[in-house]
């Protein structure tokens, strides 16, 4: 089923993007050109940029004066699977759910309004992915493809209660779009046709909702900084429309001597194919990050961060989009997934006034407990991050920030063709890659 199911959510529908470019799930980390240069460790507390404004607000007291910030994330992908058509032969399957080079924007403003007091404003895409397989591949009952995007706008303030200590609060106004296909099998007999049905299920469906952030930062010295912040779930409800398309008979579209299945259908079940009302709801995860800086000398500066997801709260998705005659035209998409973990670490090398290297590397678990909850449109996966990057001061008021990362997929990859103890395993996902390039620009008034 294809879904622009609303929510940053709606990504999780279309099961998650293995593109880690993303992070495990469907939540998007790369907030930030500059710090995916080292894999985001001590993001926020770094004060190198004003990606803190999303990140932890509090750091906005790391940044004086007026200040605004601009750029993406160009995410690549690649999804290689090798497996069987489930046949007694088992004839070999290949496919690629690599989608288009997709960009994640961001920006940022923040303004500091006395010694104690700033305000600032986030403008991100939390979550979202892209996936997409041939509409005719074997296992398009696993997904065939999905794209979710959301944007959230998210006003915060901070206050400088002294200068060891600042706290930031916010709130996420946000908007979701996605969009999910599944082919659906079903009886044939249901239908009045001998043997097994299938149709394409897409819906369409997008929301706006809300939530709240909150983070802190202590300077026991001058030099080391630490931060801890929080983003609250976000529950979305979506209506929309799904299609119900592309039917077939024991995967032939056409019935010799009878026509088309297209044809037939029409003229039993009247109004059955084509567009039908639908609604689903799910939230997206709460997380927890803590992060450290520690700026050594005029030269070296080191940094850490861990991330812990509340993914476990994500159990499944229900579509409902009612039923037609014999046919229910909604869906379950089960998840059971578990919490998961971001350790990173880097650090920047400042060489000259004007140029500043960095590098980190990190560790991220994938929300896929039990493989046979792993879909095709997300085969997520445990991930390393590798990234480098750096800073050009192209003026007094003006900073260039460019990076390159690669996320390298890890360990279990396997895709059943279903989720019962009785299903088997179809083949895996030889590649679960992404390559990330970002750019942007920080400039002070």
């Amino acid at each position: 089923m294809k879904m622009t199911m609303k929510a940053a959510a709606a990504a999780v529908m279309a099961v998650c993007a293995a593109s880690a470019a993303h992070a495990a799930g469907f939540m998007l980390t790369e907030q930030s050109a500059g710090a995916l240069g080292r894999a985001y460790a001590g993001v926020g507390v770094d004060g190198t940029d004003l990606s803190g404004v999303y990140y932890n607000p509090a750091t906005m007291t790391l940044h004086p004066g007026t200040q605004i910030q601009a750029g993406f994330v160009a995410v690549g992908l690649d999804l290689a699977f090798e497996g069987h058509d489930g046949t007694p032969e088992q004839n070999p399957v290949s496919e690629n759910g690599q989608y288009n080079t997709q960009a994640i924007p961001h920006g940022y403003i923040s303004h500091q309004l006395n010694d104690s007091m700033w305000i600032g404003l986030a403008m991100t895409v939390p979550f979202g992915m892209g996936t997409e397989y041939d509409d005719n591949w074997t296992w398009a009952n696993r997904g065939i493809s999905a794209e979710v995007l959301t944007f959230d706008f998210n006003p915060n303030v901070a206050w400088k209660v002294s200068d060891k200590l600042s706290i930031g609060a916010g709130m996420s106004i946000q908007y979701a779009a996605a969009d999910l296909k599944k082919r659906k099998d079903i009886s044939g007999a249901s239908l009045g046709l001998p043997g097994m049905a299938s149709v394409d299920g897409e819906i369409d469906a997008d929301s706006w909702a809300w939530g709240f952030n909150v983070g802190l930062m202590w300077s026991p010295l001058e030099n080391l900084r630490f931060g801890l912040s929080y983003r609250s779930k976000i529950n979305h409800h979506a209506d929309g429309d799904m299609d119900i398309t592309n039917p077939k008979l024991n995967g032939e579209s056409e019935i010799s001597g009878l026509g088309s299945v297209s044809d037939i259908l029409n003229n039993q079940f009247p109004g059955l194919l084509g567009s039908h009302s639908a609604s689903a709801s799910l939230s997206t995860p709460a997380w927890v990050m803590a992060t450290a800086a520690w700026d050594v000398n005029s030269l070296l500066s080191l940094y850490a961060t861990f991330r812990w997801t509340d993914w476990s709260s994500f159990k499944e998705l229900t579509i409902d989009a009612g039923s037609y005659g014999p046919l229910p035209l909604g869906d379950t998409i089960k998840n059971e997934w578990q919490d998961t973990y971001l350790v990173s670490v880097g650090a920047d090398f400042r060489f000259t006034d004007w140029w500043t290297f960095r590098a980190g590397v990190g560790y991220e678990t994938s929300p896929v407990d039990n493989p046979r909850y792993r879909t095709a449109i997300i085969p997520d996966a445990d991930r390393w991050w590798f990234a480098i990057g750096s800073s050009f001061q192209a003026t007094d008021n003006m900073q260039i920030d460019v990076s390159a990362a690669m996320l390298h997929g890890v360990g279990e990859g396997s895709l059943y063709d279903g989720e019962g103890a009785d299903s088997q395993k179809i083949g895996r996902f030889e590649n679960l890659d992404a390559y990330l390039f970002g750019v942007q620009l920080v400039y002070k008034f």
